[in-house]
């Protein structure tokens, strides 16, 4: 079963957090953007070195895609609409916290090749 990436904003237009995919450590840090309104995710190692940036928040979209690194999460991170609708991505106020409408999940390695 994919994994629930906690990502709470509570107000926030950016943050950072340690979050272990796959059991290895990422640091993820999201921004917003009011020019596109739009989130965007940046992916880097437990040391904060960059392992791909500027991915934008899209629903049903495999974020990770395309991302060709050895030190990249073996697993797909992806965002999940909970109303089923997927007519519209992410707004600045409806991103990860409970009960929000928009998640961002980690389909595990192990699910991939399942």
């Amino acid at each position: 079963m994919s994994d629930f990436v906690p990502c709470d904003p509570q107000g926030q237009s950016r943050w950072s957090q340690i979050t272990a995919l796959d059991g290895v450590p990422f640091v993820l840090t999201f921004r917003w953007s009011q020019t596109d309104g739009h989130w965007g995710l940046d992916v880097a190692d437990a040391d904060g070195v960059a392992i791909v940036s500027g991915l934008t928040l899209t629903t049903l979209t495999p974020l990770l895609r395309g991302v060709i690194s050895v030190r990249r999460p073996a697993g797909e991170l992806i965002v999940v609409d909970t109303t089923g609708a997927n007519d519209v991505d992410p707004a600045y106020d409806d991103l990860g916290a409970p009960g929000a409408r928009f998640v961002l999940m980690y389909v595990t390695a192990a699910e991939l090749a399942a």
